[in-house]
């Protein structure tokens, strides 16, 4: 019985394997085009496989300085203000996910803070580092968390830029994952019931 009341537990615990995936989350993939070591992007541009230019421009980096997963990066900012999105795919629609991704300052230039703004669905945040500790050699790059509901099996994610000027927000490694729901702390003495009930219908049966 004991068993049984353990996969039962185990069983509820569990959640449906998330199936949501976000592409080309480390910019890695680009499509027809010549690149640089900093290519400069503008809206409308679909040369990034998975995303898309809404707004201004954007830098996609190469060589110029080092990402945090594989070559590229990008910054929110070419000559002004930009924007990314792409489409996530495989939600389950009223769960929750965290969305995370490197973040760091592109060092060459004022304002010393680097702001952006993420969104997705009903939900949207705003981030900052600063340019302060960075160099072109070694970004100062930190991992962000930003968590959104599901509204539909599918969602929009965009990373805007709220800095002016041609030096913004740099990001890489954006990636997804379902939250795990908690397990209520009845639900053991539930199991335990249904084991036991189980185990008397099986006694039952045997008679």
């Amino acid at each position: 019985m004991r068993n049984l009341v353990l996969a039962a537990v185990l069983a509820l615990a569990s959640m449906p394997a998330s199936a949501a995936t976000i592409a080309n989350g480390s910019f890695e993939t680009n499509g027809a085009g010549s690149f640089t070591a900093r290519t400069t992007l503008s809206a409308g541009s679909a040369a990034l496989t998975g995303w898309t230019v809404d707004s201004g421009n954007i830098d996609l980096v190469s060589t110029y300085w080092r990402g945090t997963d594989g070559a590229n990066s990008v910054d929110l900012n070419g000559t002004a203000a930009g924007s990314i999105s792409t489409t996530i795919l495989g939600m389950i629609t009223g769960r929750v996910y965290d969305i995370t991704f490197d973040m760091a300052a592109n060092p060459e230039t004022a304002p010393n803070s680097k702001v952006i703004n993420v969104s997705s669905g009903l939900d949207s945040q705003s981030f900052s580092r600063p340019r302060s500790g960075s160099t072109l050699r070694a970004l100062n790059w930190t991992t962000m968390l930003f968590s959104t509901t599901a509204t539909a099996m599918s969602q929009l994610l965009t990373f805007r830029s709220l800095t002016t000027g041609s030096a913004g927000a740099v990001i890489d490694n954006v990636r997804i994952a379902l939250v795990p729901i908690p397990l209520p702390a009845t639900a053991p003495l539930a199991l335990l019931g249904l084991a036991g009930l189980a185990l008397l219908r099986r006694r039952r049966t045997a008679a």
